[in-house]
């Protein structure tokens, strides 16, 4: 028993040192094999680390270029927001307020805020020749780009007064239009030759700024070919009244904004010229343009103007019967009225180009009375009398467009709108807003060291 205690002890040991010599080697190996892991986790590691260091360059480029593109689009909307003041300021406000004189004004906007209240930069805005039609205004836009570096853009604006176009209706009534029975409009194209044939039209449009019932009324049989517009905001079924047979070729409808009705300024530097009076049976010539305090004309008088003119007439124009106006072919006239206006039966104006461009009829603010018209010949020519009533008691035939205040449109007249009217447009009007001719943006971002 003791012999074999002795073995079975022998044989544990034995056995037990080998297993723990295999667990020590097992410790190493694992060791070993972590060591051998870390190793390689490390390169690893440094690889990526290689890859990640070009890309992390290269989005903290495009980081500083977003930022630069972001600050100069906000540079430019600066310049942009002075430009609109500086607009604003010469057509609505009062820029002789800003400092400088009439060669330059200049407003410096400091810490221009956003809607949200955050501080955006700095505008600078100079208009040079701001009290011409054509002035020069230049803004800059500054705003913080680092510590040591403001960022900066322009803009240059060339402006320009916005020339009227009063003639785009055949007839417009500033507050009502009235068309007794039988009268009737419709268009046609003085640059395509004599009205007829195929060069009769259905754009004789006839509009108000009038928004009340019966702005514009057609007693039974009066035609437009051409729309009836009524003032904007309106309902054109409400203010617009056909009676009768009355037709209307085209659409009832409504503005969309206001047609505005600009004053007249007549020219300066007109040779003045006194009264103009002919007596019974007289005739006369005229061949220069000039200021007239009247302008009358007798029983079977008759005037020619024979060379481009224009006449401002501050006082009476007065056309007794049979007397006649005549204007030689060719020939364009423009007249200007400040005071009264009245034909009287069988007085004649002959524009005898039968272009309605070639003779203009313009009211200033003071002529604001009615204007008669009687005549019995036909009539070419476009008449803007924006403050007085038109009274068209003339049973003949109208080629041309008129624009009053209010218009009366006599029985059996024919009114036939000239198109190529609606391209004649005007710098003689007051208040004429101002218009972009030019913008130019600077390109590149300036940099100014604080």
């Amino acid at each position: 028993m003791n012999v074999c205690k002795i073995q079975r002890e022998s044989f544990l040991k034995k056995n037990g040192g080998i297993k723990m010599k295999r667990n020590r080697m097992n410790t190493i190996r694992k060791k070993h094999e972590q060591g051998f892991v870390l190793v390689i986790g490390v390169i690893l590691m440094g690889f990526l680390l290689l890859l990640a260091l070009p890309f992390m360059g290269q989005l903290s480029a495009e980081n500083r270029l977003t930022d630069k593109s972001f600050k100069s689009c906000a540079a430019l909307s600066l310049a942009e927001a002075g430009v609109e003041r500086a607009v604003w300021e010469l057509n609505f406000g009062d820029i002789s307020t800003w400092d400088g004189d009439a060669t330059l004004r200049t407003m410096t906007i400091t810490s221009f805020q956003a809607p949200s209240g955050n501080v955006i930069g700095d505008i600078e805005i100079k208009v040079h020749n701001p009290e011409t039609k054509t002035p020069l205004v230049e803004a800059t836009g500054k705003l913080f780009y680092s510590d040591s570096a403001l960022l900066a853009k322009a803009t240059r604006v060339e402006l320009e007064e916005v020339k009227y176009d009063p003639w785009n209706f055949a007839v417009f009534g500033d507050e009502d239009v009235d068309f007794s029975s039988a009268a009737e409009v419709d268009s046609y194209d003085s640059g395509d030759g004599a009205y007829g044939g195929t060069n009769v039209g259905a754009e004789g449009d006839v509009g108000t700024n009038g928004t009340l019932l019966g702005c514009i009324d057609l007693c039974p049989n009066a035609k437009i070919y051409g729309d009836a517009v009524s003032g904007p905001g309106s309902d054109p079924e409400s203010v617009i009244i056909t009676e009768g047979n009355s037709y209307i070729d085209g659409e009832k409808k409504s503005l969309p904004e206001e047609k505005e009705m600009p004053s007249v300024t007549p020219p300066e530097g007109l040779a003045f010229m006194g009264g103009y009076n002919l007596g019974v049976g007289d005739s006369g010539t005229i061949n220069a343009s000039g200021e007239y305090t009247s302008f009358i004309l007798g029983s079977n008088s008759t005037v020619t103007i024979t060379s481009d003119a224009i006449l401002y007439i501050t006082g009476d124009f007065t056309m007794s019967s049979n007397s006649q106006l005549n204007i030689a072919d060719g020939v364009s006239v423009t007249i200007y009225l400040g005071g009264t206006f009245s034909q009287n039966s069988n007085s004649q104006i002959n524009n005898l180009s039968q272009d309605p461009t070639k003779l203009l009829i313009l009211g200033t603010d003071s002529f604001n009375g009615t204007m008669t018209w009687n005549s019995n010949s036909d009539f070419y020519g476009a008449v803007y009398v924006p403050r007085a009533h038109v009274d068209f008691r003339s049973n003949i035939d109208f080629y041309g467009s008129i624009i009053a205040n209010t218009f009366e449109f006599n029985s059996n007249a024919r009114f036939h709108y000239d198109r190529a009217l609606a391209g004649l447009k005007r710098d003689d009007m007051e208040d004429l807003p101002y218009g972009v001719k030019s913008w130019q943006e600077e390109l590149v971002p300036v940099f100014i060291e604080k």
